[in-house]
């Protein structure tokens, strides 16, 4: 199974009792880049790009499915397009498809995509991404977990996203500090209004770079390249890591690369 990453553009944090309906409001849009998994016969080691690694979201659905009959005699191979820790959706990724494929190997009838999300909650790793990703497109996130409550905005094939990683960035660190999370609600439950009011990208890019710039998170760095893109659709930091994405049309694709020095370029995964 494919998990497209998920650039969030800005989102308000909603805690309950509950890890199911705990997680996050917002918006944000899938790209045809992410993060792909394959079982092998082996110790049940964990290997992303190559590397042996731990992912504590992942070891929440291992942990979920060895009490479901899972042996856990396999390693576990994630391939992905981003690095962890860039703010693209790649630990909910994992979850998401690792849930999907221990789903289907065992012939279960769980709700892979709930226990997913309930891992990644659990860790900190991120709050909306599975829901995202497993939405797809440019989706707007009205209520937090589940049921799931989310408004799918159909989206032209025109525009391209453009990403660029400048390094990792802790979630857990923001969103388990009551102060950036009063900040966060604030700005994240105006930038909702205003964007369900008008639900397009256009819109949805302008919103992100406020949030990203009222709420302190966007670093010099990024808030300067995007002032340098202002001739396309709209740039900003993806939320929450040290990473760039810009929207752009093809007319200004090559003169947007052309300031970039590693960019990625995308199509919105719908």
């Amino acid at each position: 199974m494919f998990a497209p990453g998920h650039i969030t553009g800005f989102f308000a944090v909603c805690k309950s009792k509950n890890s199911l309906k705990t997680g996050s409001i917002g918006a944000g849009i899938t790209v045809d880049k992410g993060v792909s998994v394959e079982l092998k016969e082996g110790d049940g080691s964990v290997f992303y790009n190559c590397k042996k690694v731990n992912i504590c979201s992942v070891e929440k659905v291992l942990e979920y499915y060895k009490e479901l009959r899972y042996s856990g005699c396999y390693d576990i191979i994630f391939s992905s397009d981003f690095p962890l820790g860039s703010g693209l959706g790649m630990s909910g990724g994992c979850a998401l498809t690792l849930s999907k494929k221990l789903n289907d190997m065992l012939n279960l009838n769980e709700s892979y995509v709930k226990i997913a999300h309930v891992s990644e909650v659990e860790c900190g790793t991120g709050l909306g991404d599975v829901i995202a990703q497993y939405t797809k497109g440019f989706v707007i996130r009205k209520a937090p977990g589940f049921p799931i409550n989310v408004e799918k905005i159909h989206i032209n094939d025109d525009y391209y996203i453009i990403i660029e990683i400048f390094g990792e960035k802790e979630t857990k660190e923001i969103i388990t500090n009551e102060s950036w999370i009063n900040r966060i609600n604030e700005y994240g439950r105006r930038c909702l209004n205003e964007l369900l009011k008008n639900p397009t990208l256009e819109n949805f890019i302008s919103l992100s770079y406020e949030f990203a710039v009222n709420t302190g998170l966007i670093n010099e760095n990024i808030l300067s390249i995007c002032d340098d893109l202002k001739f396309t659709v709209g740039a900003s930091q993806s939320m929450l890591g040290n990473t760039l994405f810009c929207i752009s049309k093809k007319e200004t694709l090559e003169d947007a690369l052309s300031i970039l020095k590693n960019p990625i370029v995308c199509k919105i995964y719908q």
